[in-house]
């Protein structure tokens, strides 16, 4: 911007505020606002486009798998090749960390790396499944997304980091809150007597980004001892369906003991409540059930 340009630009505003859109305007990239966060909740900003072909969109409006994947990563060169570990989101993020360090590998992406769940008012929330470990873990960006018919618009990022065979996504709200639930179901196909877990992972929509709040399990099956009981025995933690309300997210959870005869020995359950705070983050009122009753 020249020195003549930036008189011209206060000169017309003729206050204090074009002074600070100027320097956001020569200056570097500012963080979001809470005025701008209030603003995608109240109508999403699409932070990246991707432009569609008159006869992309399906008949349920629903985009190609090649855009949504160019709109998220615009470094996709197309079903069949690979990402770097380095390669980022349009907004800059990177996904391919591993668990405990070092990253995952890029296997040759496919359209069903594209993990999809349509909501309302033409919203949707993807999973692009872009790195993989040899064990069954999958990592990649989820994005909150809307198909027009001219163009995918992409409001919001976070990362998911779980089972890539077994991870299924949900999108719903609490009072004004977008918040997306994913189930990593890790004991849906476990041999009979093998200990496992399966977890929920709560995520809040908050301006541009998608941020995971908090984690609770919903099955988990351990084997050991317990004191007044001869043999092994099995801890077993089982959940109903989570109750979505204007400021909670209840899990109700019974936890069963059973010795080596297959008898119940030992039981507890209750509701384990995630309260949402004025930060947009979600609070558990109280433990897990299951510490109530595993050593």
């Amino acid at each position: 911007m020249t020195r003549l340009e930036a008189i011209l630009a206060f000169a017309i505003a003729g206050s204090g505020a074009a002074a600070t859109v100027l320097v956001a305007a020569c200056g570097s990239t500012r963080p979001i606002s809470r005025i701008e966060d209030k603003a995608r909740l109240d109508v999403p900003i699409a932070i990246c486009r991707q432009p569609l072909g008159p006869n992309d969109v399906s008949d349920a409006g629903v985009a190609p798998p090649e855009a949504i994947w160019r709109v998220v990563m615009p470094s996709f060169r197309g079903f069949g090749s690979t990402l770097g570990p380095s390669d980022t989101d349009c907004a800059g993020g990177v996904h391919s960390a591993a668990p405990g360090g070092g990253v995952l590998g890029s296997p040759a992406l496919a359209t069903d790396d594209t993990v999809q769940f349509v909501g309302d008012e033409g919203l949707a929330l993807v999973w692009l499944r872009a790195f993989r470990s040899s064990d069954g873990l999958a990592s990649g960006p989820l994005a909150f997304i809307r198909t027009r018919a001219s163009e995918v618009d992409l409001y919001a990022l976070g990362t998911y980091r779980g089972s890539a065979k077994h991870s299924r996504l949900s999108m719903t709200r609490i009072g004004s809150t977008r918040v997306i639930t994913v189930i990593d179901d890790g004991c849906e196909s476990v041999k009979v007597d093998a200990e496992c877990d399966s977890n929920l992972h709560i995520y809040v929509v908050s301006g541009a980004r998608i941020e995971e709040t908090a984690t609770t399990p919903t099955q988990r099956v351990r084997y050991g001892t317990l004191k007044g009981v001869s043999g092994r025995v099995q801890f077993r933690l089982s959940t109903d369906p989570p109750v979505f309300d204007k400021l909670t997210i209840k899990v109700h959870e019974k936890v069963q003991v059973r010795d080596a005869a297959d008898e119940d020995v030992r039981g507890a359950e209750g509701d384990r409540v995630f309260n949402l705070g004025p930060d947009g983050r979600l609070t558990a009122a109280q433990d897990s059930v299951w510490s109530q009753l595993h050593p």
